[in-house]
Parts: structure tokens; C-alpha cells; sequence
């Protein structure tokens, strides 16, 4: 039997010609019959959850019905949701890695390309594509020389093995804090664009045109080239007519086969002989910071400061590693530095005392025929810290 709508009316036109029901039995009866018929498919009120789970034998509480859910769920579920994660966790990693090539000459046509990658016909700026061979392995160190290097630094191939890292470059600039400062060997600005965040003036001076335009651009990157004087010259002749309060040597060292060596030697293994060069240098003044490799030997550090003076030989690590040593001289040594030693030649002193006390009351017991033999001068001196008397301590 068809079921129908109630109506307050009975339908007349509405009713198809062949229907089961005419008008004289769509009465009161059938009326009835359908409204009971539509509530009965209508939805019930939700009856309480104990009485639900009692009649229907599911657990008799949610958590024990959400285990049974997971254990009724595919074998390949808990799989296939892990590798989903790993999916998701690696194309996140992807797009949080630094480091991805970023080609500036995009755009550019060929004639600009030239010219931003090269200045007077060597290469000046490096993407992935030309580190080849030994240089490969300083594309992956790049943001440890300079973090900005994306926005655009130059650098030339030998200033890939000679730029100083720029967090030890921030270190040396913090002890170096002076007025004036001259950077003998400014490279491709590794430290010259540290020392213009910490001293009011930098003097970088390079005898290589090419480096000198490198650190130029960079030093611009950085915000900072207004407060550089970028001299193309020779600092072992242009020293006698500089004038400043902090001298920076950081000479080339003949690049990686340095490592090789036993012992880095001063004399002999830097081009301009790096005695002479620290002479020059403290003829400016007695300030001088020298920036040298991790072999060089430390008391060959210690003897360029002479008799009587100090001398802090620092050990400059990065990421763990033993990159350098920086030797300080004049005021630059750390005063807690220069304070121990003046403690312990407090404490020399008052040694050298009591043995000579001892000494003369052991001449007084002595026979007068012997006396002359046993005669110990009693005039004592100040122990000045020798050449072998460094310090050494981490960046």
C-alpha cells in the first residue's frame, strides 16, 4: 500500500488514474494509518549509552571501545600512517635546509652576468655549478666565511682558503675594539667588515686589486663600507707612513698545504718573512693582534715580544675544530691574564728571597777559609717573563 503525505484536504488532482487509492477510500482511516507510518521512521531520541552498549554487547566503556576500534582497523594502517609522517617530515626538512643554490644572475644577460662574475677577467663569484675539484668541499662552508653570502659576496679562488671564518672574525673584533685599526692583509673583507662593527675607523689595505674590489662589494653587503679605507698597496712599505692603536696581521699562509707541515715556521713559510712583518707592524705600535695557522709553534709566537714582555697565544675553534691561533700583544692581552702573571712573579720574588736568606745564614756558619768560596750574591732581581711564557685559552 502506498504511504502519502497528511493533508487537510484530501488531493483530488494530485492522485495519478491508475492509483491503488481512489477519492472514496483516501478516507480518515488511511490518513491515520500513513501519520503512524511517518513517525515510526522517524529518527528516536538517543537512549542512554549504558543501556545502548548492555543490549548491543559493545564495551561497556569508551576507552574500551576505542581499543576495539584500533584492533578491528587494517593491518596496513598503522604502516601506512608512519610513512605518511616520514613523507611529510622529509619534504619539511627540505624546505627548512639552508643552503639551496641561489643564482643572482637570473635575468641577467650575458654581458651582465660577466660582469657581476668576474672583475678584470677572473672569477669573483661562485655558485655550485663552478666549485669543482678541491674548491667543492668550500661550497658546504660557505655561510661559515660569510652568513650573507646568497646576497651576492665575492670572493676569488685563493680567498676560499684564506677568508676568516665570520664567527671568529666577530671574536677577533671584539678583542681588537680600538679608534683606529689597520687590517695589513684585508683579503676579501672576512675581517675588515667585523672590525668596522667594533672600531670607528678600518685601514684595509691588500697588494691584490682583485681582493681589494671584493672586499669592497662585500663590505657594502654588509652595510658597513663608510667606515673603511681601502688601500691598494704593499703594508710592508706602506707601514713607515700608517698611524694607528691596533695592528691586524693575518699574512698569507701559502694556502692548504700549510696542514701538511710538521710546524708552521714565521721565517720561513710566510712570502714577506713574518718576523720582519711583525717588526713593521709594531713600529705602528705595540697593539698587534697575528692571526696564523693552528701549527705554528707558540714560542716562536712568544719571542716576537721580547724580553720582559707578555704574550697571549689564543686558540681559535669552530664548530668544534682547531682552526687558528691569534697571539696578542701590548694591551690587547686579556688584563686577567696580565694580572696571573704578575702574581706569580709576586710569587718568584718572595722564592728567590727566602733561598738567598738561606743562603747567607749558611755563609755565616761557614769557616772564614772557606767564606770567599761560599759567597752568594745577595742583590736580588725581578724575573721577567721570558719567551716561553704564553697563554693559551679558547675563543
Amino acid at each position: 500500500m502506498a504511504i502519502h503525505q497528511p493533508s487537510s484536504s484530501p488531493p483530488t488532482s494530485e492522485l495519478l488514474p491508475n492509483s491503488p487509492l481512489s477519492e472514496a477510500s483516501y478516507d480518515s482511516a488511511e490518513l491515520q494509518e500513513a501519520h503512524v507510518v511517518e513517525e515510526a521512521v522517524e529518527p528516536a531520541t538517543e537512549p542512554d549509552y549504558d543501556t545502548v552498549t548492555r543490549e548491543s554487547g559493545h564495551p561497556q566503556s569508551l576507552l574500551e571501545f576505542a581499543k576495539q576500534i584500533v584492533d578491528n582497523a587494517p593491518a596496513n594502517f598503522a604502516a601506512t600512517t608512519r610513512e605518511e609522517q616520514k613523507q611529510k617530515s622529509k619534504k619539511s626538512r627540505k624546505k627548512k635546509k639552508k643552503g639551496l643554490p641561489v643564482d643572482l644572475t637570473a635575468g641577467m644577460t650575458v654581458e651582465e652576468r660577466v660582469e657581476f662574475t668576474h672583475f678584470e677577467g677572473k672569477r669573483v663569484r661562485y655558485e655550485a655549478k663552478e666549485m669543482k675539484g678541491e674548491l667543492k668541499k668550500y661550497w658546504y662552508k660557505r655561510y661559515d666565511l660569510f652568513s650573507k653570502y646568497d646576497d651576492g659576496i665575492k670572493m676569488d679562488r685563493e680567498s676560499w682558503f684564506s677568508v676568516t671564518p665570520e664567527k671568529i672574525a666577530v671574536h677577533l673584533a671584539e678583542r681588537c675594539r680600538a679608534d683606529t685599526i689597520v687590517d695589513a692583509f684585508c683579503g676579501s673583507g672576512g675581517n675588515a667588515i667585523q672590525f668596522a662593527f667594533t672600531c670607528e675607523r678600518v685601514i684595509a689595505i691588500d697588494i691584490d686589486p682583485i681582493k681589494l674590489h671584493c672586499a669592497k662589494h662585500n663590505a657594502e653587503i654588509y652595510g658597513v663600507a663608510d667606515r673603511i679605507e681601502f688601500i691598494l698597496g704593499d703594508f710592508m712599505q706602506l707601514a713607515p707612513s700608517l698611524k694607528a692603536d691596533v695592528v691586524f696581521l693575518s699574512p698569507p699562509w701559502g694556502g692548504p698545504s700549510y696542514i701538511g707541515a710538521e710546524v708552521f715556521d714565521l721565517e720561513t713559510m710566510i712570502p714577506m718573512n713574518g718576523l720582519e712583518l711583525y717588526a713593521k707592524a709594531k713600529a705602528i705600535t705595540s697593539n698587534v693582534a697575528y692571526f696564523v695557522p693552528r701549527n705554528t709553534d707558540p714560542k716562536q709566537l712568544a719571542s716576537l715580544a721580547g724580553e720582559g714582555n707578555l704574550c697571549e697565544v689564543e686558540q681559535n675553534y669552530l664548530q668544534g675544530y682547531l682552526k687558528a691561533l691569534t697571539a696578542y700583544y701590548g694591551e690587547l692581552l686579556d688584563p686577567s691574564l696580565a694580572l696571573q702573571a704578575e702574581e706569580e712573579e709576586d710569587e718568584s720574588d718572595e722564592q728567590d728571597t727566602t733561598e738567598q736568606d738561606s743562603s747567607e745564614d749558611e755563609s755565616t756558619e761557614a769557616s772564614d777559609s772557606d767564606a770567599d768560596d761560599n759567597q752568594v750574591n745577595a742583590a736580588g732581581g725581578k724575573r721577567s717573563i721570558n719567551d716561553d711564557d704564553t697563554t693559551q685559552r679558547k675563543a
